[in-house]
């Protein structure tokens, strides 16, 4: 894929670079919290940088088509905080997977806000050849389970898989507020 598509393979190691920086801030404010002191640097990625990373994967190359429900200043409104962190790393981990395996073609992404939670989801065309087995790009084979993990967290559902021919789609809906558990 280097030299078949080097725009491609650039916007690809760019947004692992990315992933990668932005995982290294994540472990550096979680490693604060667990010791009871304020990290060095928290991370600092939110929904409110979304069009930025889109653009950045356009400038690259990449066809990136973005369905946000309403503006995105109230979305941001309504997520916030860890909540709007995890989502905003859901859906650079998503974009990266769709750069590294997709079979090229748009990447949809989509961005929905209500007062009782948040979907997100990016889907992208795939095909023979993708899935990471033979590819240019070494993976952990990490990227789904710990995708599953961080949506676990503020009690969040996952779907990842293939959406009707020739497509993937990793879907997540996330709760805006935690349920209120009674006692029994």
């Amino acid at each position: 894929m280097l030299s078949a598509d080097p725009v491609a393979a650039r916007a690809a190691l760019r947004s692992i670079e990315e992933s990668t920086q932005a995982a290294l801030e994540d472990l550096d404010y979680v490693l604060g919290v667990l010791r009871e002191e304020a990290a060095g640097t928290a991370p600092t990625r939110t929904l409110a940088d979304l069009p930025e990373l889109l653009d950045r994967l356009r400038h690259a190359g990449a066809v990136v088509e973005p369905e946000l429900s309403g503006e995105l200043a109230q979305v941001q409104v309504q997520v916030q905080g860890t909540l709007s962190r995890a989502a905003y790393r859901i859906l650079q981990e998503g974009l990266t997977n769709a750069l590294r395996h997709g079979a090229g073609g748009p990447i949809t992404v989509r961005v929905a806000a209500a007062s009782d939670g948040l979907e997100l989801s990016v889907v992208n065309r795939s095909g023979p050849g993708t899935g990471g087995g033979t590819g240019a790009f070494p993976t952990s084979g990490h990227g789904l389970p710990g995708l599953a993990e961080r949506v676990r967290l503020p009690h969040g559902e996952i779907e990842a898989g293939p959406h009707g021919q020739q497509h993937w789609r990793l879907a997540v809906r996330l709760p805006v507020r935690l349920p209120v558990r009674l006692p029994a």
